[in-house]
């Protein structure tokens, strides 16, 4: 093996952890579509033009050419909307749920035309899909602001938030649910050289004592942002574990690796009967200028659903 697909933290040599995409068809547009972040690696001797596609019934994946990697390095990409697929009817998931997998198949070429194939490497992946709306689950938590309230979340400083910084509140400009959506505003200033700045929402519940608990939001990045603010990734965690990783590691460059502009709905297993804390992390780079620069992330329709 000279080459490596993982969509986890772990590092090599340990094995990669199975992995499980959770999707919830709820309100969810049709087509519905998929953006993943992957790391890879390359093993080989020689440096070499990595590519990506995917396979899976139903499903239409690109093709991404993803460059030159070096020998023995490896690196993230997020591929955002890389998949599509009609969305389930209720009807396709019994009880409210469905599994299936899809191969993503990643390739090394030696050229930077993408011809001289020299190694593929395949990871099966599931995807779990439920229905948030069928009668199987119950609703034990929804957060959609509508009270005009922050409903019990709080917002903490990572690393390089500024004055007091980050605040949240609810605001009326981008909603799913009428009329209000919870937004955590982050402010730095006065960066010497380009400044990693990072905060977080995060509240406490307690999960019901059932197998199945998940907890499903829309999240949305930008809007309203001062310029050249560029975003770096998303970590959706569970008492400080990261289950769900959009994006690339912070680094100096000036360029956002996450979707802007638009919801991302994320979807996170949470183990029954447990009282924990969920945390949704923010990463960005402030640019390289004596001035205050400002970012917002709304989030909307939180809820944890349950099903024994």
């Amino acid at each position: 093996m000279s080459i490596e697909l993982r969509l986890s933290d772990v590092e090599p040599p340990d094995p990669e952890p199975k992995r499980t995409i959770y999707r919830d068809i709820a309100n969810l547009p049709d087509p519905t579509k998929l953006g993943i972040t992957i790391r890879y690696f390359n093993y080989d001797d020689v440096g070499l033009y990595m590519q990506i596609t995917g396979s899976g019934t139903g499903y239409t994946f690109g093709t991404t050419n993803l460059g030159l990697l070096a020998s023995g390095a490896n690196a993230y990409r997020h591929l955002d909307e890389w998949a599509s697929k009609a969305k389930p009817s209720p009807g396709d998931l019994p009880g409210g749920e469905m599994q299936e997998n899809i191969t993503l198949t990643l390739k090394g070429y030696t050229d930077s035309g993408y011809t001289n194939l020299k190694w593929t490497f395949e990871r099966i992946v599931t995807v779990y899909w439920i229905n948030s709306a069928d009668a199987a689950f119950t609703v034990d938590e929804l957060d959609n602001f509508d009270d005009g309230t922050v409903q019990g979340w709080a917002a903490a400083n990572e690393t390089g938030n500024d004055g007091g910084y980050p605040a949240v509140g609810v605001v009326t400009d981008y909603v799913l649910s009428a009329s209000y959506s919870l937004r955590i505003t982050q402010q730095a200033y006065n960066a010497v050289g380009n400044k990693e700045v990072r905060g977080r929402l995060y509240k406490s519940f307690t999960t019901q004592n059932k197998p199945k608990v998940f907890a499903i939001f829309d999240i949305r990045l930008a809007d309203g942002d001062s310029a050249n603010t560029w975003k770096k990734y998303i970590a959706s965690r569970r008492d400080g574990t990261t289950l769900i990783f959009l994006g690339r590691p912070f680094d100096a460059v000036a360029s956002s690796y996450v979707p802007l502009n638009r919801w991302i709905r994320i979807v996170m297993p949470l183990p029954g009967n447990t009282t924990l804390t969920v945390q949704i992390a923010f990463d960005w780079l402030h640019p390289i200028l004596a001035a205050t620069y400002s970012t917002y992330v709304r989030m909307d329709d939180f809820k944890i659903v349950s099903k024994s």
